[in-house]
């Protein structure tokens, strides 16, 4: 009898162990995610450094694309379910209901710009247009110019803007669509008359000695890059969108109250392993300084239609397409209806 009374007293004592200890977590569930070379891209590498992701219950899994468009467009054949995205090309994926934007990666305006040699007439004119007096050139010297931009992105944006500001239509120039990496490239060797680009491209044209004709803020307009979901996916498993979000913004916050120096190195090893791309400390500083990052509070305040800021930038980009003739009128009426903004999962982590 005293065996199995102290049998028994070791089983409820186990017993009771095993109620009052928290359960393993289950394994992590892998979600399949969509990149550039960019700032943005960063956040979620270095998340996944800290193991971040897992500790939010999933296990992220990378995807590394060239361009916003081959993002969009190849989503099928790679099943990804978030993405970080250009609005350009997020907009015109929207306007087929496709996604969900559910969160702004940064805001990158500054560091989308319009280079010419230094020797460029296009510098020897400067506040044609007064509303815009800090942009460079003119019609008379920018009408029949060999322009490198890769099509529908951020800087095809930027550089019909600025051609709109000029009095110009995109076909009174002539434009090579060419990613901003190999446009600097070309451009070194002597082809085209300008380059419209973005980080980390601008970089290495303000190296070459290159400046500047027109920046997004130059010309009025911003540029964001836009956190997207499946929208089939993201109806189907809410939460896993929020556990995302949560780890994305994780950065965020680390950012914001650790400061951006305390993440130089490691941006620069994020652009040597995950760019293959060596950067100065000085570069690393710029690009973390010059991309804007928004909390949970300020991300739901950026969408909230009476702020009204992530709807105007917005606005600009689709006046744009309607503009070089890629979406009808009806479209771009659609598309400021902003049926595809969703901040639902952001809210629901301030529960």
């Amino acid at each position: 009898m005293g065996f199995k009374r102290s049998f028994v007293g070791i089983c409820l004592v186990l017993l009771a162990l095993a109620w009052s200890t928290p359960a393993r977590s289950a394994s992590p569930i892998p979600m399949k995610t969509a990149w550039l070379g960019e700032h943005e891209t960063f956040a979620v590498w270095y998340a996944k450094q800290k193991g971040w992701d897992k500790d939010a219950g999933l296990d992220i899994r990378m995807l590394r694309f060239g361009s916003g468009d081959k993002i969009v467009s190849r989503q099928g054949d790679y099943q990804w379910k978030i993405a970080g995205c250009g609005a350009v090309p997020t907009l015109m994926a929207a306007s087929k209901g496709q996604f969900y934007v559910v969160g702004i990666g940064n805001d990158e305006s500054d560091l989308n710009a319009i280079y010419v040699r230094p020797d460029s007439p296009i510098l020897k004119a400067k506040g044609a247009n007064p509303r815009y007096p800090d942009v460079y050139g003119n019609a008379d010297t920018v009408r029949g110019k060999l322009i490198l931009c890769p099509e529908k992105t951020s800087a095809h944006y930027l550089l019909s803007t600025w051609l709109h500001i000029l009095g110009l239509k995109d076909e009174d120039v002539k434009i090579q669509n060419v990613l901003p990496g190999p446009a600097v490239d070309m451009f070194s060797k002597g082809f085209g008359d300008a380059v419209s680009i973005w980080a980390p491209a601008t970089y290495t044209a303000a190296q070459k000695g290159y400046q500047i004709a027109a920046s997004s803020p130059d010309c009025g307009i911003r540029q964001p890059i836009l956190l997207l979901a499946d929208r089939e996916f993201a109806d189907k498993n809410p939460e896993q969108v929020r556990a995302f979000l949560r780890v994305y913004l994780r950065v965020v916050d680390a950012m914001h109250s650790e400061g951006f120096d305390a993440f130089v190195q490691e941006y620069i090893r994020f652009n040597k392993t995950w760019n293959e791309k060596l950067i100065k400390r000085e570069e690393a500083v710029e690009g973390l300084r010059a991309h804007p990052v928004f909390s949970l509070g300020e991300q739901i305040t950026l969408f909230h239609p009476e702020s009204g800021n992530l709807r105007n930038w917005l606005r600009g980009i689709t006046a744009f397409y309607g503009r070089i003739g890629e979406l009808s009128q009806e479209d771009v009426a659609n598309l400021n209806a902003f049926g595809f903004l969703n901040d639902s999962f952001l809210k629901g982590l301030q529960q």
